[in-house]
């Protein structure tokens, strides 16, 4: 996303309060299916990729941006722990489908998944499972951005952004949505083969952001996490075909 009038840049990571940002910017109720090539938002169908998630590699060799603009704006970006922010767009890709699959094939892009995590067309959303490292890098060449929030710590660190860019003090009320939640709450998730799946496949994240899965206080007693977002109906459904893996 670009805002011209603040001349700023923030580069989306997808379930990184993405949606929080973009609205707070005069975004909200942007058809996402449609390009906004002046706030770079919305579906590309020229390059078969959605503006927001593209990462600025895309942007500038695809001439989505130029060179002087990027240089010259203030740039910014959100990343949050892998476990958490794989745990998250999980939960998200299940509700947005309506269509229930375990959490191998959505990190891996099988059964269920497979279509809408590879097939590019305005429905597409494989850049959901996008390398948050990839958004640090152009050409092999380092980004230095001029703000790298973490999502667990927005709370605090928005205050700093507004004042950076001269915003007004309410400017990200729609924040106060972000949820409160303590990263540790994803651990009642994760079993054994679901962190070591996280840990294979993002292992450059964890090593470039310095994530770590982080120390629980476990409980003998875990709501499994479709009981924590769906009705118990879909739970039931959910749970005889997700919990596989």
């Amino acid at each position: 996303m670009i805002s011209h009038k603040h001349k700023c840049i923030y580069i989306h990571i997808s379930k990184c309060a993405g949606t929080t940002i973009e609205n707070s910017f005069g975004l909200l109720g942007k058809p996402i299916n449609k390009p906004d090539y002046d706030h770079l938002y919305g579906w590309c169908p020229i390059h078969s990729l959605f503006l927001h998630h593209a990462t600025p590699e895309q942007l500038l060799s695809k001439g989505l941006i130029s060179q002087e603009v990027w240089d010259k704006y203030f740039k910014f970006i959100i990343v949050r722990n892998p476990w958490d922010r794989a745990y998250s767009d999980y939960v998200w890709m299940i509700k947005h489908l309506k269509a229930y699959d375990n959490f191998f094939n959505f990190i891996n892009a099988k059964g269920v998944f497979k279509e809408t995590l590879t097939v590019r067309n305005k429905y597409y959303r494989g850049d959901h499972l996008n390398k948050q490292k990839d958004y640090f890098f152009i050409n092999g060449e380092e980004i230095n951005y001029d703000q790298v929030l973490e999502f667990e710590n927005l709370k605090r660190e928005l205050p700093l952004l507004k004042k950076k860019l001269n915003l007004d003090v309410d400017f990200f009320e729609a924040s106060r949505n972000i949820s409160n939640k303590k990263y540790e709450k994803y651990d009642h998730f994760f079993n054994t083969e679901r962190r070591c799946l996280i840990r294979n496949t993002y292992s450059e994240d964890i090593e470039y952001l310095n994530y770590s899965y982080g120390s629980f206080n476990n409980s003998l007693l875990k709501l499994p996490f479709i009981f924590k977002h769906f009705s118990l109906k879909k739970a039931l459904k959910i749970y005889f075909n997700s919990f596989k893996k």
